[in-house]
This record gives C-alpha cells, structure tokens and sequence, in this order.
C-alpha cells in the first residue's frame, strides 16, 4: 500500500516541476535531506521508514533531470 502513496508523490513532482529550471538544485536539496536522515543515530527500521518516502521523491527529480 505504501508503494501506491508513493507513486503518487512521484508522479505529483515529475507533473509539478517537469519544466523546473532549478531541477538540479532540488535533486540536490532531496538527496542531501536523504543523507541527512540516513546519519541519524535512531531504529533503523524507522529510518528506513523516513528514507523510503523521500527516496522515490528523489528519483522524480533525477528522472526529470536526466530528460533536459
């Protein structure tokens, strides 16, 4: 089920920002926010709860990216 939310966060931000012309540095904003939850020092089964959903976000803006 959580798979399905996440699609359609994906599919939001590729509609949203497809024609960005900052779509690097929200790539980068996204990926750092990742990395930064990624150091936390909490469960890892709640990191990887926090991860997943920002990950397919960072995947929207890297597939976007690799279209311009």
């Amino acid at each position: 089920m959580p798979y399905m939310v996440y699609q359609q966060y994906a599919t939001a931000i590729k509609k949203a920002y497809a024609n960005s012309e900052n779509i690097a540095e929200l790539y980068i904003q996204t990926k750092n926010y990742r990395e930064w939850l990624q150091s936390l020092k909490i469960d890892v089964k709640l990191t990887e709860a926090l991860i997943e959903p920002i990950t397919y976000i960072e995947e929207a803006f890297l597939e976007i990216q690799s279209r311009i």
